[in-house]
Parts: C-alpha cells; structure tokens; sequence
C-alpha cells in the first residue's frame, strides 16, 4: 500500500509540474491545438495518479496493488506520455513520430485495463 501512495503521490506532482509548464511556458513554444493536446494528458495522468492512491486504500492483497499499479503507470507513460511527446511534434524526427502516434491508444488499453482489473480484484476480495 505505502509503495501505491508513493508512487501515486510522485506522479501527482510530475503532473502538477507539467500542468503549470503547460499553463505559463508552452503557449509560446507550440500552437494552440498542441497545448490542449498537452493538457489531455496532465487530465488523464492527474486521474490515474489519483486511481494508483485510491485504489490502495480500498484493495488489501499486495499482489492485486502491484499488477494494478503496473497497469496504472504503463497507461500514465503509453498514453500521457506519448501525448506529452506528440505535443512536440513539429520537432520530432519522423521516425519517432510514427512510432509515438501508435502508441497512445495501447496507452488508453492500459487504463481501461487498469479499471476493469480493479474491479475484478475488488470483487474478488469483496466475494472471499
């Protein structure tokens, strides 16, 4: 549980750090179109950070902690992360923006996976 809160916690603040990059620093670097696609992914790492520390507090075996925070963080960096990037695009070599671009949506798999996974879990220890 301690390790889900840390985690969590840390990627919050990561979050808030970019958030307020996103709000003073990047206009000025990208269009507009790239700012909100920015901000999408501060929403959704805020969300999951938060999901990885309530979750701990309700789930009880260690073992469905760490697969639901695995689930959690490959989500935060496939899809926050890859948006994070794609902010950037105009100066991104191509290579790297085809690879990106394909990686958000496995990013969103992560997240709905780590819901559903956690429903599950919860169920599980609900159910015993």
């Amino acid at each position: 549980m301690k390790n889900s809160i840390a985690i969590g916690a840390y990627s919050m603040a990561f979050a808030i750090i970019l958030g307020a990059f996103g709000a003073h620093g990047l206009k000025n670097m990208v269009s507009a179109n790239s700012v909100e696609i920015f901000n999408k992914a501060v929403y959704y790492q805020v969300i999951h950070s938060l999901g990885i520390m309530v979750t701990a507090y309700v789930l009880k075996g260690e073992k469905a902690l760490k697969t639901l925070r695995m689930l959690f963080l490959s989500g935060i960096v496939g899809f926050s992360g890859s948006l994070y990037l794609l902010t950037f695009a105009d100066m991104l070599p191509l290579a790297l923006k085809q690879v990106v671009g394909p990686v958000t949506p496995i990013g969103g798999v992560f997240f709905v996976a780590s819901w559903v996974y956690f429903a599950m879990a919860f169920r599980k220890e609900t159910n015993n």
